[in-house]
């Protein structure tokens, strides 16, 4: 048999929302001697969201991510999550105009970065949310919209057959539905 319940009405942020509630004072996030409890992801992650939304950013917008791997990636990602927008992750390591392209193409409202970065992406003219300011942002006590299931999670984009990257776009459901076969198959 193939089909195994699950909730399926809910989104990442339920799922996170869940794990921060029962996990609290429990480690969510480690890189190298850095150490971030579920419930710092949960603050600094509203943080991040109410931020985003004061700018008018929500539902179906998209927010570039271009910043190296460190313990700010689940928590921008996150933000971005709670605030009801999705994410584009940007590696450093691609070259300028690709970076370029997949920003234009996706129509971001919004880049997060680390401040050293910015010169890969020295033709964006947009709204730009630097790392260091992350911890710095007000607490608003202002109760977020959370994304549905169908809403948009996440634009990848593959290297393209044609050599132009095509976007792949992919949906709460899609990640939620991985997280309960993840933990079903792998007993956690």
């Amino acid at each position: 048999e193939n089909d195994i319940p699950y909730d399926d009405s809910l989104s990442m942020v339920d799922l996170l929302e869940d794990a921060i509630g029962k996990y609290g004072d429990n480690t969510a996030v480690v890189y190298k001697d850095r150490k971030i409890t579920y419930r710092q992801l949960g603050e600094w992650t509203d943080r991040v969201a109410q931020y985003i939304r004061s700018l008018g950013i929500g539902k179906e917008d998209l927010v570039s991510i271009l910043i190296p791997r460190c313990e700010y990636l689940p928590i921008t990602a996150i933000g971005v999550l709670k605030a009801g927008a999705a994410y584009q992750p940007l590696d450093p390591g691609y070259p300028p105009e690709r970076l370029r392209f997949m920003m234009q193409d996706a129509k971001v409202k919004l880049l997060i970065a680390e401040p050293s970065l910015l010169s890969l992406v020295s033709d964006y003219d947009g709204k730009v949310l630097a790392v260091d300011e992350i911890l710095k942002l007000p607490e608003r006590g202002a109760e977020l919209e959370k994304p549905g299931k169908d809403d948009l999670f996440i634009l990848l984009y593959t290297s393209g057959s044609t050599g132009v990257p095509k976007g792949v776009m992919l949906e709460h459901k899609n990640l939620v539905a991985f997280c309960y076969w993840y933990r079903r198959y792998y007993e956690v």
